[in-house]
């Protein structure tokens, strides 16, 4: 089974694929998807989607794990993550993760 890991972020996104018969694990690829801060809110949450995407088809995943959202003070950077989750969570079930 080929399982997508993410951690979301709207400036950074982590992600990671690994393949796993439930007994051995191994790596298969892992990078970034890096927002520039100049663009606009709509404009980066579009290129994680486009970005995303590129990725779930190249590496053809069966699943997709998406981490929870912890935020301490900051309201506003909780609020713009939970968007990027959100996109996040729509182009893996647009792929049918």
């Amino acid at each position: 089974m080929r399982i997508l890991g993410i951690d979301p972020g709207l400036a950074t996104i982590g992600w990671g694929v690994i393949e796993t018969n439930g007994f051995k694990h191994s790596s298969v690829a892992f990078g970034h998807i890096q927002t520039p801060t100049r663009l606009t809110v709509e404009k980066r949450l579009a290129m994680i989607y486009d970005d995303l995407d590129t990725i779930i088809k190249k590496y053809s995943p069966e699943c997709a794990t998406i981490e929870e959202l912890f935020f301490n003070t900051n309201i506003t950077t909780g609020i713009r993550v939970a968007e990027a989750r959100g996109v996040i969570l729509l182009c893996a079930e647009l792929n049918k993760l």
